[in-house]
């Protein structure tokens, strides 16, 4: 039985082996060849030949475009190419190329899928680190004051904050973004401080805000309406915000010492939604064996 089935195994690689061939010489030999060898074919095999030869077209555009001055590619067209590659092969031949090329673009799509979670994990994990140290500048005091100005009433956000850090802080930029607390939309954002924006340098005589010492501020809260009955009846400076209707947020957006400079990111979501899309793909391309029945043809 045993002899039986090594006989049967050889006689099929003999026939694998010495079946009709692709050429790949030019366009009109590469038709007749393919002509030919699909009169051997039934109709699930002319599929899974149609879908080699467009496999072996992906990994022709896919080679020329990674390695232009390659002499396999450069002043080739992609059927040149592709065509070059089949030369020669039987029907089995081409399909093993075609799925040797799925499965080492599927491990090679791992591979990068990895290396960017990696590297978008680690980037996060920096982020999150200087926001914690643009911390160490801690707001102590916030309130609300309304005021004459130019004539007409508006409302002023009036905070206070200790420089807690380890360094003297030279530049600064402090952040107040106003939300609306029945849908969530940002009402105002405005940036405020000594940073010029124009030149990050700092001067050997520079001063700045030493640990412990104090930054303190009133900013003009924009297009809020200060005439309201609220804001008419309330008891000035509003240091309790639970009864507004919005919430008001303060933060330190940039810091400048001799030794570095940090800048805020406000949130992470793009990061997140690129990290779950890559884990995804990655599940689904695990899951992939790199075979030719697992691809569908389409016209």
């Amino acid at each position: 039985m045993r002899a039986k089935f090594t006989i049967l195994m050889l006689v099929a690689i003999f026939f694998a082996s010495c079946g009709p061939k692709i050429s790949g010489k030019d366009e009109q030999s590469f038709k007749a060849s393919k002509a030919k060898m699909e009169e051997k074919l039934d109709k699930a095999a002319k599929e899974k030949l149609e879908k080699a030869l467009r496999v072996i077209m992906v990994k022709a555009m896919k080679g020329k475009f990674n390695m232009p001055d390659d002499a396999m590619y450069k002043g080739k067209s992609f059927d040149e190419i592709s065509m070059a590659m089949v030369d020669g092969k039987t029907f089995s031949g081409v399909v093993s190329y075609a799925e040797d090329f799925l499965k080492e673009d599927r491990d090679k799509s791992i591979e990068d899928n990895n290396k960017e979670i990696d590297s978008l994990t680690i980037e996060k994990a920096k982020f999150i680190k200087q926001n914690e140290k643009l911390n160490g500048l801690k707001l102590t005091d916030l309130s609300i004051t309304r005021e004459e100005s130019f004539g007409k009433m508006s409302l002023y956000l009036n905070f206070t904050f200790v420089n807690h850090m380890d360094a003297e802080i030279l530049r600064y930029m402090i952040g107040m973004d106003i939300v609306s607390k029945k849908d969530g939309k940002l009402i105002n954002s405005i940036l405020s401080g000594n940073n010029t924006g124009f030149d990050d340098k700092i001067k050997d005589d520079e001063k700045g805000v030493m640990p412990g010492e104090e930054i303190s501020m009133k900013e003009y809260m924009g297009n809020i309406d200060a005439n309201t009955d609220f804001f008419k009846n309330a008891k000035y400076p509003i240091t309790d915000f639970s009864k507004l209707d919005f919430i008001v947020n303060v933060f330190p957006a940039l810091i400048i010492t001799r030794q570095e400079k940090m800048v805020r990111t406000k949130g992470f979501e793009s990061i997140d939604k690129k990290i779950k899309y890559l884990k995804t793909d990655l599940k689904q391309l695990k899951e992939t064996k790199g075979t030719l029945d697992e691809l569908e043809l389409t016209k």
